[in-house]
């Protein structure tokens, strides 16, 4: 047969070897992207299992605590959304002949074009295996300083629990340890210190005075008589109060009109950025905004080593006004970040290369009772804040942040759930009845704080 008679043979027969010679070609293609997917997912799955190991070897975990925490982690990343495993597919334990505590997750990641020839999946793992006694860590304390913890001798209770906290990590710190704790005080509001006033990433203004005179009358020469003291119940930050009102029969007298200038003062006290940067410390560009004319905690101290210093913040901090929990975990997340507005912090680089772990504690006794009004924390939409509260912890917690919360005296069950889910894993979650209980927790926290370092 010659060459031209072969091709008028087959010439209706072209379309059909075309499409199956393109079919190699287009599996080829696609098990490349397959590939890619899975080594993204791998990635994605050391980092969270290394994350996992770390909370794990730092926590007093038993059953099934640490299998969940693993799903929570690994499942809570959009490159393994797909990846197939169960809690079969997870171990965890002490490696055998040490004190070294290890992490391994085994799945699988479907494939779209490999499925062609029969591989509907790929295999991926992650280990990880840390080793206690380490030699770094950062530590946040964020704490309640709301108006609620002058009731009942909280507030003395808390400075003795977490200077309890500070000596315990500090006095065992062996030599030559990278160890920093920093300290946000929170309550409606967070003071970031009025000697910020004028850095690259808060957005405040002079104090000022108006130039427009003001006037109201005044009655120096008022006779009562009469006198009584009326009770009037209200919610102190949630918690049942009094106040005394002395009422009276009044001759006011003869008015003097009194003319005043209103000044307007900055103390330090910031809000929140719009949504969604209220739940980041991404884009720390995007300015903090001081508000004016409120007042708000001590000044949150810095990551430092020196004990002096934060036994000294402890001991100053004093409680007023409501509960907004998001500020104060967005500021103990600025401290633990490498970024502005705080920089003493090392960037994730960095503690990897020291082996080291970022912690944070949250402390509080009772339920959020502002929200956002942006920037101001004016609203009462209770359940807003916290959703906010549960976005916050989340994303705390994706940045490989250990969380560790202790409610004081917490009641309300979903206040009590709010904090439960906040943590890392259930063992990091403490509800503390009265004083004892809350000693009891910032010790064990203390203790469970023991350093360790990636070594696998």
């Amino acid at each position: 047969m010659t060459i031209a008679s072969f091709l008028k043979n087959v010439q209706g027969s072209m379309p059909v070897v075309m499409a199956l010679t393109a079919i190699p070609l287009l599996v080829a293609a696609g098990s490349a992207i397959d590939m890619v997917h899975a080594n993204s997912a791998q990635t994605a799955l050391q980092a969270e299992v290394d994350a996992a190991a770390l909370a794990g070897g730092t926590s007093k975990l038993s059953g099934n605590d640490l299998k969940n925490v693993v799903r929570k982690y690994v499942k809570a990343n959009a490159a393994l959304a797909s990846a197939e495993f169960d809690n079969s597919d997870i171990s965890y334990g002490t490696v055998s002949g040490s004190t070294n505590f290890y992490v391994k997750v085994e799945a699988k990641m479907p494939t779209s074009f490999l499925g062609i020839v029969g591989i509907p999946t790929l295999d991926i793992s992650a280990y990880s295996e840390v080793d206690k006694g380490g030699q770094a860590m950062e530590l946040a304390l964020v704490l309640d300083n709301t108006a609620s913890m002058n009731s009942e001798g909280r507030l003395a209770a808390l400075k003795t629990s977490a200077k309890l906290l500070v000596n315990t990590v500090l006095d065992n710190t062996p030599p030559g340890a990278y160890v920093k704790i920093g300290i946000a005080p929170f309550s409606n509001y967070v003071n970031v210190g009025i000697n910020n006033r004028h850095s690259s990433w808060v957005d405040v203004i002079d104090d000022y005075t108006e130039t427009t005179a003001q006037s109201y009358n005044s009655y120096p020469n008022a006779t009562y008589t009469n006198c009584h003291l009326v009770d009037h119940p209200y919610l102190n930050d949630g918690v049942p109060a009094v106040w005394q009102e002395n009422v009276c029969d009044v001759n006011p007298g003869t008015p003097v009109l009194v003319t005043y200038y209103p000044t307007h003062t900055w103390n330090g006290c910031v809000g929140s950025r719009n949504s969604p940067l209220d739940v980041t410390v991404a884009s720390p560009g995007i300015k903090y905004p001081g508000i004016m004319d409120v007042s708000c905690p001590s000044a949150v101290t810095d990551l430092t080593s020196d004990k002096t210093t934060l036994i000294s913040q402890i001991d100053g901090m004093v409680a007023n006004n409501e509960t907004y929990i998001p500020a104060g975990l967005v500021w103990g997340w600025n401290l633990l970040d490498s970024n502005a507005p705080f920089t003493t912090a090392k960037n994730k680089a960095q503690m990897l290369a020291l082996k080291g772990t970022k912690s944070l504690v949250l402390m509080t006794d009772g339920d959020n009772t502002l929200s956002p009004t942006y920037p101001t924390h004016n609203g009462n939409d209770a359940a807003m804040a916290d959703n906010l509260t549960d976005q916050l912890c989340n994303n705390i917690k994706a940045e490989g942040i250990s969380v560790y919360t202790v409610g004081f005296k917490v009641t309300k069950p979903s206040s009590v759930t709010l904090l439960q889910n906040c943590a890392s894993n259930p063992s990091q979650a403490y509800v503390a009845a009265d004083d004892a209980a809350l000693a009891a927790a910032f010790s064990e926290i203390a203790g469970s704080l023991a350093q360790v370092r990636v070594v696998q």
